[in-house]
């Protein structure tokens, strides 16, 4: 696979990690059809600002923006709610490693190759 390819499956990963982390965060909140209705959004977003950042050639800030938006949100949104509850610290910490093992780690793992791709093939 080219340079080219891998960075795409990258983006795309990265857009289907946000695309599920923002559905269950809202589904949880509001119920299941505000899930769906906000996992399209955030996919319809994800998909502009590809083609926008593809667009704009070298600068990615249009690939970044969506992914810090929806990156920041959902873990600001879990910060407060664990900080809000009536729990001791371990057991806050313990609710964080779901999220951050399954959403915050992939996804910031996946950036970072994705930006050493976006390198080689500009590069290149």
């Amino acid at each position: 696979m080219t340079d080219k390819t891998l960075r795409h499956i990258v983006a795309t990963v990265i857009a289907m990690l946000l695309i599920f982390q923002i559905g269950t965060l809202i589904s949880a909140l509001f119920g299941m059809a505000w899930g769906a209705v906000s996992a399209v959004v955030v996919a319809g977003v994800s998909f502009f600002s590809a083609r926008i950042a593809k667009a704009g050639g070298k600068t990615s800030a249009w690939f970044l923006l969506p992914t810090v938006l929806f990156t920041i949100f959902p873990l600001s949104f879990t910060v407060w709610k664990a900080v809000t509850e009536d729990k001791s610290w371990l057991d806050r910490a313990i609710g964080f490693v779901p999220f951050i093992i399954g959403f915050a780690a992939p996804v910031i793992l996946l950036l970072v190759v994705f930006y050493e791709l976006r390198k080689r093939t500009l590069g290149s």
